[in-house]
């Protein structure tokens, strides 16, 4: 039971409460239609103004972080609108871990991590929070040796750590812990485990916050050098919010290129959420496939903490593998196909093989091994949803082309979503949603929505999109869907979405962007129906494309000319 069952708010107090304007809160409630009804009205009520249960309310704004330039000063990156309001109200709360975790990267990163890299520092806080929350009883063993008061072993407790994730994840998840224990020397790791220790009762919700904020700060160090190694979180809530629309039924979510388990980790906490309000039975079971044993042990914890603990993790390929084979999966298939893959990799097998279901991709870029191996990994009834780069949607590679009309003609294309550029760490590259299903051997639109303009800056070179804007994307995609249900005509939203049919898009060619099909905003552009505007853009274009296949063309003969 909430510690605030039993207690109302007014709107003004909510407001207070959270740090808003009193307007803000009816603006909560008209744009968020899970936004908590008013309660019933407690005999010391008022009678002439409206109540809110505390419990649902805190339950919201748990969801909803304070965007960066509105947070306190003494708030950490992460704080929600519900820290504000349980603090306000006296609570008792988490939080005392994410205040250690952000003082152990920050403040005092330089003493407790010694000779350590910054990145292998943030590998054993990530181990170290684990055990804790998933593995009581080695917890105990490794505080019982951080009571010894010596500062000098930590070398010791990271080779109790290493085997201890070892009994938990399997052997294959020890290599990386116990190579860093010849690494700590004098790294005062029992001053790090009192630290995290005293933060009180363990609480899986707070543990699994720190260990993402953690791995975004790990992706930061290694991001530049080691590719985008952190799904960001705008991409993650937007396909954990459409892969659970419908999931009381979902059985098992699988990612194919696992990366650090937070994108498997949301859509499986998503799709679970789901299966409960239908009162669905059952687990869902999570699997996934990564490249290297690092990554595979991250996921394998981050996935624990979201109370995955016994998620099939095996090593993978950055592209679909010759072994694998498009398509080819146990038990016919996945309910839910979820994936970030690494964008315009080199296929590392041979491209005519005939299980290709819309053909072979060219061998120098796999983004559309990539679709179609999620495409071919569903059951029938079953959804996908992958993040590629833009390009992949207007390509003029012949091949990809030919992949792409197929795709669609056979029905296998939903919807596409175009999300703000800059969301990545080490690339300002501007990437899609590719939202899949089971191909239905026809197609009469797709959806495409444009969320390129929701983004929130950050910092200088980082944007991020609000819950508020994914929601708002979740919301044009359910209309969407209502209106399908009942015959009727899809109404876009200026600006943001609009469903083309299929004689549409043939007309384009089979590109997928969204700026060709979703109209432009008044304040964005010039008014529509400007013949002379309208021509000149239309020529530029054409002339885009023709110089796109040319250089393609180019590409592809220098490839043949030297086998590729």
């Amino acid at each position: 039971m909430s510690e605030f069952e039993g207690v109302f708010l007014t709107r003004t107090d909510i407001a207070r409460s959270a740090g808003v304007q009193r307007p803000a809160v009816t603006n909560w409630e008209r744009r968020h239609a899970d936004f908590p009804a008013p309660a019933d009205r407690p005999a010391q009520a008022p009678t002439d103004v409206e109540v809110f249960s505390a419990a649902d309310v805190l339950a919201w704004l748990d969801l909803r972080t304070v965007p960066a330039n509105a947070r306190r000063s003494e708030e950490p990156e992460g704080t929600t609108y519900g820290d504000r309001v349980r603090a306000t109200l006296g609570g008792t709360g988490p939080r005392l871990l994410l205040k250690a975790v952000d003082r152990l990267l920050d403040v005092e990163a330089e003493r407790f991590r010694g000779e350590l890299s910054p990145a292998d520092y943030i590998t054993l806080l990530l181990s170290l929070l684990y055990v804790r929350a998933c593995l009581p009883d080695a917890w105990q063993r490794i505080r019982e040796e951080a009571k010894g008061g010596f500062p000098h072993t930590g070398a010791l407790v990271a080779r109790l750590l290493a085997d201890v994730v070892d009994g938990g994840l399997g052997a294959t998840h020890k290599a990386p812990l116990a190579a860093l224990s010849r690494d700590l020397r004098d790294a005062p790791l029992t001053d790090t485990v009192r630290q995290l220790d005293a933060t009180g009762p363990v609480d899986l919700r707070e543990h699994a916050a720190a260990y993402e904020r953690l791995l975004a700060r790990y992706s930061d160090l290694v991001g530049k050098t080691a590719g985008d190694f952190f799904t960001p979180r705008a991409a993650v809530d937007v396909i954990a919010r459409f892969v659970s629309e419908d999931g009381h039924d979902v059985r098992h979510v699988h990612d194919p290129y696992v990366r650090a388990g937070e994108l498997l980790a949301a859509s499986w906490d998503a799709v679970s959420e789901s299966r409960r309000q239908g009162r669905g039975r059952g687990r869902v079971e999570a699997s996934g496939a990564g490249v290297g044993e690092h990554p595979l042990a991250l996921a394998g914890m981050n996935l624990a903490l979201h109370g995955v603990s016994d998620v099939a993790l095996r090593t993978g390929s950055t592209a679909p593998s010759n072994a694998t084979g498009p398509g080819q999966e146990q038990n016919g298939g996945y309910d839910r196909v979820v994936t970030n893959p690494p964008f315009n990799a080199k296929l590392t097998g041979p491209t005519d093989d005939s299980r290709w279901r819309y053909g072979p991709p060219p061998r120098h870029n796999a983004n559309f091994a990539w679709l179609q191996y999620a495409v071919t990994s569903l059951k029938p009834g079953g959804r996908a949803a992958v993040i590629m780069p833009d390009i992949a949607a207007f390509s003029a590679n012949p091949k990809e082309q030919r992949i792409r009309a197929a795709m669609v003609e056979d029905g296998a294309v939903e919807a596409l979503i175009a999300l703000p550029p800059q969301l990545f760490t080490s690339t300002g590259i501007s990437v899609m949603v590719w939202l899949l299903r089971y191909p239905t051997g026809g197609c009469d639109e797709v959806l495409f929505i444009d969320a390129g303009r929701l983004g929130t800056p950050v910092s200088r070179v980082r944007q991020e999109l609000a819950p508020q804007d994914s929601q708002r994307v979740l919301a044009e995609y359910r209309r969407w869907l209502a209106d399908r249900a009942e015959g009727r005509s899809f109404s876009g939203a200026e600006g943001l979405s609009e469903a083309a049919s299929l004689d549409r898009i043939r007309d384009q060619g089979h590109l997928l962007s969204p700026a060709l099909y979703v109209p432009a905003s008044r304040a964005d552009g010039p008014v529509p129906g400007d013949i002379t505007v309208l021509a000149a853009q239309a020529a530029r274009l054409a002339d885009a494309r023709t110089r796109a296949r040319d250089a393609d063309a180019a590409v592809e003969r220098v490839l043949e000319r030297y086998g590729l």
